[in-house]
């Protein structure tokens, strides 16, 4: 009787159950507590390894992870560098960073059951995106052949993600010749000049990382004048022959603007146009658009030029620039004015006119000015 009484007790207990396996009373085995039941066995983890390189002024997103327990899942994360922010719901930290540093982040993650488990985080914060500026001694002040900007980025800046290159449009910025464009992952110049114009064009190109744009100036040449063409010689900085060489000067952010004048440059164009009792001359030129307009730039004075026995030969012009405070978008970047000019000598009056000039000249000069704040 006895042992009847302990197999009816073996079935009716919670924490023991019924088993095939032995006869009675011996069929019985441990059985699983209650509480412990809706545990799904994996624990609630986070993972923050996607926390990669921050840097000043770039545009970041990055996610935080979680894996076990119950989804859905909250985060929280603090403190988290200034500029950035967490979204609860999904774990992406996102934002502009505005201070460099590394930041330790405590990291929380709550999921469906209440269950919470936090994580220290580092989330570094580097320099904002930026080139070394080229030395003001360097002639000219502008990158060229195999030099790009790539090769200028300045060490321990950015958040190390690929930088493009592009060429932006507008006031400044300068213009490519026909025919040469640049390559928006090598930074380089691609392609063939094919404009006939001698000289050099000089732009700027804009490398950018993850939103931060940083600015240089390029520059590219054709050094082939068209044949039969006039000769063209220009002097600046008080070295000859550097028609090919854009004219650099540094400005005052805060101060009006002055550059060129007094022969300073000054363009000697020749040719055998001329006849020993007349010689006529003109010019057209024409400025991209820069932080002022054509109104700014003067090629005054100009004259005749003579040989050494008092013939004509051509003629000179100056180049000057003049205008107030440069606008807050150019006075802490560099900036480049490029200007075609279009000359004419001729013993005929009537050719030289500024009205047919196009049609008649014989002369074509592609001259670039290079633009550059003070040092702070």
């Amino acid at each position: 009787m006895r042992a009847l009484a302990f197999a009816s007790l073996s079935c009716s207990l919670a924490v023991v159950s019924c088993t095939d396996d032995l006869d009675a009373p011996y069929n019985y085995q441990p059985g699983t507590d209650s509480d412990s039941s809706a545990d799904t066995g994996d624990g609630l983890m986070i993972d923050c390894s996607a926390l990669a390189q921050a840097a000043v002024g770039a545009s970041y997103s990055r996610t935080i992870t979680a894996t076990g327990g119950e989804a859905p899942y909250e985060f929280a994360a603090t403190p988290l560098p200034v500029g950035l922010v967490v979204d609860a719901s999904t774990g992406t930290v996102s934002g502009v960073p505005t201070q460099p540093g590394t930041v330790t982040v405590m990291v929380t993650v709550t999921d469906a059951t209440a269950d919470t488990v936090s994580e220290s985080c580092e989330l570094p914060v580097g320099n904002q995106f930026a080139v070394d500026p080229l030395a003001l001694d360097t002639m000219p002040y502008c990158l060229s052949g195999a030099d790009t900007l790539l090769d200028h980025v300045a060490e321990g800046t950015g958040d190390g993600t690929p930088v493009t290159c592009d060429t932006p449009a507008g006031n400044g910025n300068g213009k490519l010749p026909a025919g040469v464009s640049i390559d928006p992952e090598s930074c380089a110049p691609v392609g063939t000049i094919t404009d006939t114009r001698l000289g050099t064009w000089a732009f700027i190109v804009r490398g950018t990382q993850s939103g931060a744009e940083v600015l240089i100036p390029y520059c590219v040449t054709n050094d082939t004048p068209a044949t039969g063409t006039f000769d063209i010689e220009v002097e600046h900085g008080g070295v000859a022959d550097r028609e090919l060489v854009p004219l650099t000067r540094t400005f005052n952010p805060d101060g009006s603007l002055m550059v060129g004048g007094q022969d300073d440059p000054r363009f000697e164009i020749t040719g055998d146009a001329c006849d020993a009792n007349f010689c006529s001359y003109g010019y057209n030129f024409f400025v991209n658009a820069s932080p002022f307009d054509a109104n700014t730039l003067s090629l005054a004075p100009d004259d005749l030029l003579q040989d050494d026995a008092d013939q004509p030969i051509g003629f000179f012009h100056n180049l000057s620039i003049s205008g107030p405070v440069v606008p807050d978008a150019f006075n802490r970047r560099p900036w480049v004015v490029n200007v075609d000019l279009d000359y004419c000598i001729s013993a005929d009056a009537d050719e030289c006119d500024n009205a047919v000039i196009p049609d008649n000249a014989n002369g074509f000069l592609q001259f670039s000015i290079i633009m550059v704040p003070q040092p702070s």
